[in-house]
């Protein structure tokens, strides 16, 4: 790998090699005294001081580990300035990616749930108009069942019927509206308690 530009320095040049020779304590040292340069030119593109940190120490590290194989040219200096920036750019790059993702999948979530309401809605209006269909004793019977919540034995006290017609007509109902119904690969939790409301209460 070749990275051509300004020259290295004669200073550079020893401090490079004195890390190709895996000299920790130069390393450390030319890290703590351009630390700051590196951060500050990561900061201007990501304005996120941990991931500018994070991004400084990974091409310190990356240095570290590459300095065998790395035929660097150029001054160390820009070399690392370099990597620094393109590293930032890459990392901006990931995020507006990031952020244009979650917006679609916010906008396939919010097209989903609107579709769902209009499912919904239209499921309504289908029951609804199944009810309005029913014979009129047994729209009676769903309706002091289903909207006020009576119980079977207070539907037939009411109608003068037994509790076994008050059955038979919620059997009747509760067949037809599930005939209207059965396309539906779900149905919302208000028609499921309806079931619950049948059957339960007596």
């Amino acid at each position: 790998m070749s990275y051509r530009s300004a020259t290295m320095s004669p200073e550079e040049e020893q401090i490079w090699q004195a890390i190709r020779q895996r000299d920790e304590q130069i390393f450390e040292a030319y890290y703590k005294a351009n630390y700051r340069l590196f951060f500050l030119a990561s900061c201007k593109y990501l304005r996120d001081p941990e991931a500018a940190e994070e991004i400084v120490n990974d091409v310190f590290i990356r240095i570290w580990e590459d300095a065998l194989t790395l035929d660097i040219q150029a001054s160390l200096k820009f070399y690392l300035y370099r990597a620094v920036v393109n590293q930032s750019l890459n990392a901006l790059d990931k995020r507006k990616r990031e952020r244009l993702r979650h917006e679609e999948l916010r906008e396939d979530l919010r097209a989903a749930e609107e579709w769902e309401e209009m499912e919904d809605n239209e499921l309504k209006l289908k029951f609804y108009k199944a009810i309005d269909e029913l014979p009129d004793q047994c729209r009676k019977v769903f309706k002091l069942s289903r909207f006020e919540g009576l119980k079977q034995q207070e539907i037939a006290d009411r109608l003068g019927i037994s509790i076994k017609t008050v059955k038979n007509h919620i059997t009747r109902a509760m067949k037809d509206l599930h005939k209207v119904l059965f396309d539906y690969k779900h149905l919302p939790l208000w028609l499921m308690a309806v079931n619950y409301f049948f059957w339960c209460h007596h």
